[in-house]
Formats: structure tokens, sequence, C-alpha cells
């Protein structure tokens, strides 16, 4: 009874980060946020949400004229 409680929570948990991401519109941590390949221009969110722990900050670092992604802001 134990493991299906563990499996049932593991799968409810899952459901609930990818409802949480898609309810907000913005990325995920890891997830690109921002850049360009040559002239198409990034037209997804711009705005970074973690998931798995909404306390944790997350921010857009620009990497290169192509590509910015979701990563943790210092603490």
């Amino acid at each position: 009874m134990q493991l299906k409680l563990s499996i049932f929570f593991a799968l409810f948990m899952s459901a609930a980060q990818v409802v949480l991401a898609e309810d907000t519109g913005c990325q995920d941590i890891y997830q690109q946020c921002g850049g360009s390949v040559q002239t198409l221009e990034w037209t997804g969110p711009t705005c970074c949400i973690n998931s798995a722990d909404p306390t944790r900050e997350l921010k857009c670092q620009y990497i290169n004229t192509q590509y910015s992604v979701c990563v943790p802001t210092s603490a």
C-alpha cells in the first residue's frame, strides 16, 4: 500500500510541475528564454520560473546572440 501511495504521489507531483510551468507562460530551469539565429528572433517566453522549487528565483541569462537560458540567481 505504501509503495502504491509513493508512486501516486510522485506522479501527482510530476503533473503539478507541468501544469505550473504551463500556467505561468514562463520557461522552466535550464530552458531557452531568448536568442536569435540569423534573422529569426526568439518568439518564446522570456520569463523564467522554477516549477520544482518556486521559491528559488531564476533569471534569463544571456549566453550569446543565439541563446539565453533560465538559470538560478546567485544567492
